[in-house]
């Protein structure tokens, strides 16, 4: 036998696995496609506050509709959107901005990574940007990291569902965690 050939082959065997393997751990895990809906409970926290609400999201495509509220709706913060366009409306007052970020900080001083949290509920990464994730046994994203925040995915629905129930995420001091109450089937946006 000629080493000179077996080494090659070796080389291109191991990389053709690795190469499989990589694909086998895509950083998306496949989950909830087109239109979809839940609601949950939400805290959030960071040095100078804390809170908690009820969260109510319906996505639609690229269109969206969050509801925030407090205990029996008080304090009730509605957030229509789409890419590039986004709205807030509170006790009759309306703002608008390019990204949920960047809205819902200059309404409410608090730090939530809502443009990721569409793709983190659901057990995916945000498309366009570094991350890196880990898995469980049963091969669902169970950590995130991603644009400074470290999202640790607790438990899943089970099977039909598989989707996430609990999130806790992290930037620092600022902190969150959200528990999904139900995965809903979506309803027209108002």
């Amino acid at each position: 036998m000629n080493r000179s050939n077996t080494a090659p082959s070796a080389l291109l065997l191991v990389a053709l696995i690795l190469l499989s393997g990589c694909s086998l751990i895509s950083p998306k895990t496949q989950t909830v496609q087109g239109d979809w809906a839940f609601n949950g409970k939400m805290a959030i926290q960071n040095p100078t506050q804390a809170t908690s609400f009820n969260l109510d999201w319906v996505q639609q495509n690229e269109l969206f509709q969050i509801v925030l509220s407090g205990p029996f709706g008080q304090g009730k913060i509605s957030i229509k959107g789409e890419p590039g366009r986004v709205s807030l409306t509170k006790d009759g007052q309306r703002q608008s901005a390019q990204s949920l970020n960047g809205l819902l900080y200059s309404a409410t001083s608090m730090d939530l990574p809502l443009d990721y949290l569409q793709f983190w509920v659901r057990g995916e990464t945000r498309p366009g940007g570094p991350f890196s994730i880990r898995r469980n046994d049963q091969g669902q994203i169970n950590q995130i990291v991603q644009a400074g925040w470290t999202v640790d995915i607790n438990d899943y629905f089970a099977a039909p569902i598989n989707l996430p129930r609990k999130l806790v995420f992290i930037n620092g001091e600022d902190r969150g965690k959200l528990i999904i109450k139900a995965w809903l089937p979506t309803s027209p946006l108002s």
